[in-house]
Formats: C-alpha cells, structure tokens, sequence
C-alpha cells in the first residue's frame, strides 16, 4: 500500500469514527443546566469539567467507553487525557499546552479552527457549539497553566 493510500485510508476511519458520535440534528438546549459565565481563574473540576461531561463525555464520544482517539473527556480522565498529550488527529499539537491556548488542540477545535481540519466542524459534533464564555473558560484555564485543580 502506497503511503498517499494508507494516508487516505487513515483520514476516512478518523473521520468515519468521529461522525459515529454525532447528532447533527440535534436541537437540545445543552446550555441549560450549565452556567454561561466568564471565569478569570477557571477551576477544571468545578467549572470545566460539568461541560466537558454534559456536551463532550456523551454517547459514543469522549467517554471511557469510547475515547474517540484516546481522548476522554470524562470526571477523573479529562487531566491525564489532555495536559501535554500529543493529539493524534491530524496537526500534532498538544491537546492542551500549558500556558498556551491559541497552540492547544482542545482550544482551537471547540472554538472552530477550520485550518486544523478543513472538512470538519467545530467541537462538539453531537451538541450545541460551546458558547463564547465556555470556549474563553477554557482558554483561561489553559493560560493558568492548565493545573489539575
């Protein structure tokens, strides 16, 4: 198999497998239960996480279960799964990089970096888009240093 095939056979099983987990049609108002506030010092446990659990741990995707590309997003994962991980889905960045947002694989997919992956939407697929307080959270946290609080 020639690299260009194997490349191209990657690409569609990578893409294959994060489409399995989305809900494209979905109109559920995922903001409801979590606050929109934006949060100079974001804590991961107590501000990020509920997030990360109600839009991107969820059927099929970031779960224990799942851990679509060794990433999961689940209470007591989402740390070890992302704090200086090298992303194996497309351009290798850190998922999250340490006083770094706008170089963290994380940040740049949940707010819609279309040069990461052209033909790919933002983050999540199965959910409402984060909204700009949860994506600036984020960053925040990121820019703290992404400590394991």
């Amino acid at each position: 198999m020639t690299a260009a095939l194997r490349n191209a056979a990657i690409a569609a099983a990578i893409t294959a497998s994060l489409a399995a987990c989305a809900d494209f049609t979905s109109n559920e108002d995922s903001n409801a239960s979590l606050p929109d506030v934006l949060i100079a010092h974001p804590s991961l446990s107590t501000d990020l996480q509920p997030v990360f659990t109600a839009r991107c741990a969820m059927g099929g995707c970031h779960t224990p279960a799942e851990s679509r590309l060794g990433l999961i997003l689940a209470s007591g994962y989402t740390y070890n799964t992302t704090v200086n991980v090298v992303s194996v889905h497309g351009t290798p960045l850190l998922r999250v990089k340490p006083g770094d947002h706008l170089n963290s694989y994380l940040w740049r997919m949940v707010q819609g970096d279309s040069t990461l992956h052209p033909t790919m939407p933002r983050m999540p697929l199965a959910s409402q888009p984060l909204t700009a307080n949860m994506i600036q959270n984020i960053a925040n946290w990121i820019d703290d240093g992404a400590p394991d609080n």
